[in-house]
């Protein structure tokens, strides 16, 4: 026994550092790919975080003519002016003849708005009863009606997470209300009376203090769900009470040209969600059933002459499995989020995390990980086939597997449903390869369960259903030979002479 766990930690530390090499240089090749976009985004955001002062610091100044802007997701800006009159030159900006701006006035009823995104179906702002939270809130929505071609604008309540549930809220009265779009920017501008309080959350709005809003917007018609990237999605703390004539943030805005282009930056998201789900699909779904049935039905090996073949296999392919598991659970981590962009906006992340399915699947995946850990922990401690408390650890070692592999799968389709929401496909590149897998292995594992001999080779003997031992083996493993075989005390026929030996090693 001290012998076989000296190997076995020997072996875990070596791929362990194999783990690290392979993590390591992975993410050095996906540095050394990097197109500019995460190192501008990320002078962007100190810059942005630099701005971000007390609320008494003079806002940035708005290039719309408005008193103030403030950019609040990574893809979505806001203009306002609290009192005085709504903007009376083209679309959405006020005249360039206008006088100096006005600091705000804190008693007006009106507020006047501008949201700026590159996404040209909607964009939305809501006040919730809870920053980051969808339902309830109380929203203004623009977005473009498919039937006409045209945009409207118009105030919401939100009363739960799904389409149904966001409906005209006749409480609120949405007046000036102009849209100026085009194939690459969505500008929407309106005057919302704060005074009224809206249906969905029944937020007062005051402005003596900051207010939490939520911001989205999407590249889907409206009434589909919206993007889950952050630059097009997030909750922000905004004080519309602040000095006047700020200098030019230097943010992004839709007429920069020297910003770096919103496709880009969700294609860099894609890349990594790809490589995220190929990871745990082939770790998963792919491997980890194989090593499975390699233990549970040993069996197979029998005419194999190599001492403890199943046992080898069964350990190579979950090492290999939990390597890419391990890799494709650190890429989120380091590549969805950006945290420079959360500190920016002044959420955090289980703010940004609330949205359910994407919650769950992050619930689920820690817990995959930390039940892993345990099981490894617990396969390093294996004690002597003839231990008392071997059977107890077969029994935990064995349903712990099998749970992981059921959890997992679960944890896959929830992921899959994600991408689909977020690439805007139907997700066949992965419900394809994850149908023909599970299939496919529980096609195999009810076949083998059918000619299974009884004990499964866990008991060193079994009785073979009909005939001679070797018919069992004919179209399995048809080109190994055939060992030996003896009778057996009880009747039955051993699974090889050797197959004590290879029995022991589990």
């Amino acid at each position: 026994m001290t012998q076989q766990l000296h190997h076995l930690i020997v072996s875990f530390i070596f791929n362990a550092c194999i783990l690290n090499s392979v993590i390591g240089q992975s993410l050095l090749r996906l540095q050394s790919q990097d197109t500019g976009i995460f190192k501008q985004t990320y002078l962007r955001s100190l810059y942005n975080r630099h701005l971000q002062a007390s609320p008494g610091d003079p806002c940035a100044r708005s290039w719309l003519g408005y008193q103030c802007t403030q950019l609040v997701c990574g893809r979505i800006r806001i203009h306002w002016s609290l009192g005085g009159d709504p903007p009376s030159g083209d679309g959405c900006a006020y005249q360039e003849s206008a006088t100096q701006v006005t600091a705000p006035n804190t008693s007006a009823q009106l507020l006047h708005m501008a949201l700026q995104t590159d996404m040209t179906q909607y964009v939305a702002l809501s006040w919730p009863q809870k920053t980051g939270r969808m339902a309830p809130a109380d929203a203004v929505i623009g977005f473009l009606v498919s039937s006409s071609g045209n945009y409207s604008i118009g105030a919401f309540k939100i009363t739960g997470e799904s389409a149904s549930k966001v409906q005209p809220d006749e409480a609120v009265t949405i007046a000036n209300k102009r849209v100026v779009a085009n194939k690459t920017a969505l500008t929407i501008c309106f005057t919302r009376n704060i005074t009224q309080v809206g249906q969905g959350a029944g937020v007062n709005i005051s402005v003596q203090s900051p207010l939490g809003m939520n911001f989205v917007a999407s590249k889907d018609e409206f009434g589909k769900l919206h993007s889950l990237n952050p630059d097009y999605k997030c909750g922000v703390d905004v004080s519309f009470v602040r000095p006047v004539g700020g200098p030019d943030d230097g943010l992004w805005r839709p007429s920069n040209v020297s910003s770096d282009p919103s496709d880009d930056v969700l294609a860099e998201r894609l890349f990594y969600m790809r490589a995220h789900g190929a990871l745990q699909l082939t770790g998963w779904i792919a491997l980890v059933p194989l090593g499975i049935l390699a233990a549970r039905h040993r069996w197979v090996f029998a005419p194999v002459s190599i001492v403890g073949l199943w046992f080898q296999v069964h350990r190579t392919v979950q090492i290999v499995a939990v390597v890419l598991i391990t890799a494709g659970f650190v890429l989120p981590w380091t590549s969805f989020d950006s945290n420079d962009e959360q500190q920016v906006i002044g959420v955090d992340h289980e703010t940004r995390m609330s949205d359910p399915l994407l919650s769950s699947h992050e619930t689920l995946a820690i817990a995959l990980m930390v039940v892993l850990g345990l099981h490894i922990t617990v396969t390093i401690i294996r004690p002597k086939p003839d231990a008392l408390w071997r059977h107890i650890w077969n029994m935990v070692h064995w349903w712990t597997g099998r749970g992981l592999a059921l959890i997992a799968g679960v944890n896959v389709v929830i992921g899959i449903t994600l991408w689909r929401r977020v690439s805007g496909g139907n997700g066949v590149e992965w419900i394809v390869p994850l149908a023909v897998l599970t299939t496919g292995w529980l096609g195999l594992a009810v076949w083998l369960e059918r000619r299974a001999p009884t004990g499964l080779g866990r008991e060193g003997s079994y009785a073979p259903p009909t005939g001679d031992g070797r018919a069992l083996f004919t179209g399995v493993l048809s080109s190994s030979p055939t060992p030996s075989e003896v009778p057996s005390p009880k009747g039955g026929v051993p699974l090889l002479t050797l197959s004590k030996t290879q029995t022991s090693e589990a």
